[in-house]
This record gives C-alpha cells, structure tokens and sequence, in this order.
C-alpha cells in the first residue's frame, strides 16, 4: 500500500463526520450520495497530493480506496452508532431555524 493509498484509507475513515455536517437530513439520498462522491473524490486528490503520488493509477487507486474507507466506516461505526445521525439534526438548516 502506497503512502496515498494508506492516507486516503485514514481521512476516508474519519470522512462520514465532514459529510454529516453538510449533509441535511431532507435531501434526497441522490444528493446525499453525491456529497460523499465529492468529499470521497477529494480526499482521494488531496492524499495523493499530500503524499507526492499525484499520477494516473495512484489517484484514482486513492479516491477508491478513500470511497470505500467513507462508506464503510459509516455503515459500520457512524451510522449504527448514532453519531452521523446527531451530527446531521444538530447542523442542519431546518434545525437552526
């Protein structure tokens, strides 16, 4: 495992918090999938960047392994356990207003 690959695996990890706070509870699950698209495409970036493997295989080996890291870790630790939930109400729009 590269260096990017293994930066992307971490920031991935710890990602579904970054993504409750922009998610909003009301948006429809396209737009919620598209935000972890995003943050998932830009960790990949940044970790390659951040590890000097800014090339062809080993950016997009870094957003997949970063996709997979986000997806896993909030199915697994954040979503069961409640934190991406409280995460989402408690910045949501709907709830400062």
């Amino acid at each position: 495992m590269t260096n990017a690959q293994m930066w992307a695996l971490i920031v991935g990890f710890a990602s579904p918090v970054l993504i409750s706070v922009i998610n909003q509870p009301q948006w429809s699950h396209a737009a919620r999938t598209l935000v972890q698209v995003v943050v998932s495409v830009l960790v990949g970036l940044g970790s390659a960047l951040f590890a000097g493997d800014f090339a062809g295989k080993d950016v997009v080996t870094s957003v997949l392994v970063a996709a997979v890291a986000a997806i896993s870790a909030y199915k697994g630790v954040f979503k069961p356990s409640g934190i991406a939930p409280k995460v989402e109400k408690a910045t949501s729009v709907a709830a400062r207003g």
